[in-house]
């Protein structure tokens, strides 16, 4: 299954960016636990930091196949996009739609990162990402997922977001 995970990485970001519940297929639900694998965070936080530098660098030529970035576009939005590898790094709970939108934006080559045809601005993308590691509230998930896990603790699972809340509150009861 990892295996096929990791052949099948690019769609299952998109899926996962695109809403899709990490809790509706095993493939997914695999995916979203590797995307908030600190490791992966802050390797999509280093990939940012060197898109920006590759913007910082205006007159080194572009060899290899990477496509290159959009550099007015970076610079002009260069501090929102070291706050948001600064984001992914910190050791709190996000949600892994935001993280496999990064993971998108970063590969995608016809996106606003590379592409001035692509159909959004970068700063749509950037605010598209960042909306995107809010955690579900727990007074707005529609669909939670109780969970007994002793007598005095249950815990709530997002069928959204993959988020788990714990509460001691003893009205919580577990449907």
């Amino acid at each position: 299954m990892r295996l096929r995970v990791r052949l099948r990485s690019g769609l299952l970001d998109r899926e996962l960016a695109d809403g899709c519940a990490p809790g509706s297929s095993e493939d997914r639900r695999l995916r979203a636990k590797q995307l908030l694998d600190p490791v992966t965070r802050r390797r999509l936080a280093r990939s940012l930091r060197e898109v920006v530098a590759a913007a910082e660098r205006p007159g080194a030529a572009q060899l290899g196949s990477a496509v290159p970035v959009r550099r007015e576009a970076v610079m002009s939005l260069r501090e929102g996009l070291l706050g948001l590898a600064e984001r992914l790094e910190l050791p709190v709970a996000v949600n892994p739609s935001g993280v496999a939108r990064a993971a998108v934006l970063l590969t995608d080559g016809m996106g606003p990162l590379y592409s001035c045809s692509s159909p959004h601005s970068l700063t749509e993308a950037l605010w598209w990402v960042v909306d995107g590691l809010q955690l579900c509230p727990p007074h707005a998930w529609r669909c939670p997922v109780l969970m007994k896990l002793d007598p005095e603790h249950v815990a709530w699972t997002c069928e959204r977001c993959g988020a788990v809340a714990r509460t001691d509150d003893p009205s919580v009861k577990p449907t």
